[in-house]
């Protein structure tokens, strides 16, 4: 799926662990369509180790919601290698708390490269610069190159309901040195 920005959007350049360059940049409601092409390119297995099952397709209203971006209660950014889109990280504030839900999505041909560390550290970034204490998330316990990620950067999980729950907690997560160009980057986009 070739992912075309438009040319004013902020998006910030990383160097992956294979050398490949991934540019990411934040999403707005117009990247629909890319979410909905994005979808399609995930297998059945990265379908369940996000959803916990191997959804079929997104409806209608799913895609409304995941596109219904506002870059304060619901930050989401993608991320493309080559011109092709790659992943997306977001996280949708819970109303009356300091805690966000927060996931990441790495398509397939682009898994193992460290592209779903980095969606996450710019998630953390941004979370602790716009005051949310705790990220919260989901994850099937079979998903175990991930958890052993989150719990490499502070992530407490539980086993509820055949899904590990689990939070972040922004202050105890070292601050990242990439984390003030993201924080950069998503200001530019919301002014």
């Amino acid at each position: 799926m070739k992912v075309d920005l438009q040319p004013d959007r902020p998006q910030m350049a990383l160097t992956l662990s294979d050398g490949s360059e991934a540019l990411l940049s934040p999403l707005s409601s117009q990247d629909r369509h890319w979410l909905e092409e994005g979808f399609d390119e995930l297998s059945v297995r990265s379908r369940y180790t996000r959803f916990g099952m191997g959804v079929g397709g997104l409806t209608a209203n799913e895609l409304d919601y995941l596109a219904d971006v506002d870059q304060r209660t619901h930050v989401a950014w993608g991320a493309s290698v080559g011109g092709n889109g790659a992943g997306v990280g977001r996280y949708i504030t819970i109303p009356n708390t300091d805690s966000a839900e927060v996931a990441v999505t790495v398509l397939d041909d682009f898994q193992g490269r460290g592209l779903g560390t980095i969606l996450m550290r710019a998630l953390v970034g941004i979370a602790r610069h716009d005051g949310i204490d705790e990220l919260v998330f989901e994850i099937v316990p079979d998903n175990t190159a991930t958890l052993a990620k989150l719990s490499a950067i502070g992530a407490v999980t539980t086993l509820v309901d055949g899904l590990m729950e689990g939070r972040l907690v922004t202050g105890e997560i070292p601050k990242d040195r990439l984390e003030d160009g993201f924080v950069d980057v998503l200001e530019k986009f919301r002014s």
